[in-house]
């Protein structure tokens, strides 16, 4: 709310918005302390201001009430309206700086101190971060992936998996945690295929967050999956599980690779170029993309291309680290077509899963951030320069 004339205030009240409260519910704490203050003709005295991170992020929704300087935990309504107030139970009180004392119980998160304290060895933590998905069978492919994986990680490394959206722990959560377990290092690992906007912004921009949080944790930042060699090898395996000899030739055969789709213009020309080195592997006279969203052609599109080009039997080849929502509608998408396409076979290939040459490539970028050869620390800096340029907001995904 805006206030022209200050001579009346008498209170500052900071409402947390940073991305980790506003997934616990700022917004409504926000409007529900402003109508209070409408409702008493309190806007005057009481002045509020959204803030992008009050640091204590596992007592969100955080606000602190100035020139007391009294921090408080909102999980509640009433809890909020009480604030305008002066009236909140000493429960919800974090400290009071007029008494130099912090009101809740020793039970409750102290929060984590920002600064690395003694001489000890360094503790460091790899924090894979997945995409996330609305459906949660996708979400815990991961986390059982990333389990599976911990075998072949060096024993003296957190492990530790978040994902950008849809699911917990986010991104935020995930470098909390390393931190709360004593991690000094914290390298962040995307588990995603193409290099586009959640890897070279979303990601980015949470660790830049981060770091100004805990300037005395050092960050690095891995690559994506990209365009890499045991990705052709994956597709390949998820086309001989559907009866496709790769080694022998299949005229009347197409295969439909299907992306997620996007409006990064690099990183569909990656898609393609992985389509290509598939062609160059497989001895087939069709293959051809299509996106799920976004951008075209869409899977429609391929598959009448495909049907026009003479195909007898097509493959539908996810191009999917996990399951999710478009798997499940490319599943429909296929038992359309085979209605509408009664004289042509119509297969539909698994996503990538748990194939082990994923772990591999995983690892490589795993270990090509904790040895400093990634190129995903260019992505940082050159989000840095982005920012700077067009400005970036933090936002909750």
């Amino acid at each position: 709310m805006t206030t022209w004339n200050l001579t009346e205030m008498q209170r500052h009240v900071l409402i947390c918005n940073g991305s980790t409260c506003m997934g616990a519910g700022a917004e409504e704490v926000t409007q529900q302390i402003r109508d209070e203050i409408r409702i008493h003709r309190l806007d005057e005295k009481i002045h509020t201001s959204r803030t992008r991170c009050n640091g204590r992020c596992k007592d969100k929704c955080v606000v602190i009430d100035y020139p007391k300087g009294t921090w408080y935990s909102v999980q509640q309504e009433e809890t909020a309206r009480a604030i305008v107030h002066e009236t909140v139970e000493e429960d919800s009180i974090i400290y009071s700086m007029e008494q130099g004392e912090r009101k809740r119980g020793e039970s409750r998160f102290k929060g984590i101190n920002k600064y690395r304290k003694g001489k000890g060895p360094m503790k460091k933590a790899v924090l894979f971060v997945g995409h996330g998905s609305r459906l949660e069978a996708g979400n815990e492919e991961v986390r059982q992936f990333i389990d599976q994986t911990r075998g072949d990680i060096d024993s003296s490394l957190l492990v530790e998996t978040c994902f950008l959206e849809f699911a917990s722990p986010n991104i935020e959560d995930g470098i909390q945690l390393c931190i709360e377990k004593g991690a000094d290092e914290i390298h962040v690992i995307p588990i995603i295929l193409l290099h586009a906007g959640h890897s070279k912004l979303h990601i980015p921009a949470e660790i830049e967050h981060a770091k100004e949080h805990f300037p005395d944790i050092r960050f690095t930042y891995g690559q994506t999956i990209g365009v890499h060699d045991e990705v052709i090898e994956i597709l390949k395996t998820r086309l001989t599980e559907v009866g496709l000899d790769v080694n022998q030739k299949h005229e009347d055969t197409a295969i439909l690779l299907i992306g997620r789709g996007g409006s990064d213009p690099y990183a569909n020309a990656d898609f393609y170029k992985i389509s290509r080195l598939l062609w160059e592997s497989l001895d087939v006279s069709i293959i051809e993309n299509a996106f799920m969203g976004v951008t075209k052609p869409t899977v429609q599109d391929g598959m009448e291309r495909c049907i026009k080009l003479g195909a007898k039997k097509i493959v539908m080849l996810p191009y999917f680290l996990f399951t999710g929502i478009l798997m499940e509608r490319m599943k429909k998408n296929a038992e359309q077509f085979r209605s509408d396409y009664p004289h042509t076979t119509i297969e539909i290939a698994e996503y990538f899963g748990y194939h082990p040459k994923l772990r591999t490539v995983l690892l490589e970028r795993m270990n090509q951030a904790l040895d400093g050869t990634s190129t995903g620390m260019q992505d940082l800096e050159n989000f840095r320069i982005y920012a700077e340029e067009h400005g970036y907001e933090h936002h909750h995904h």
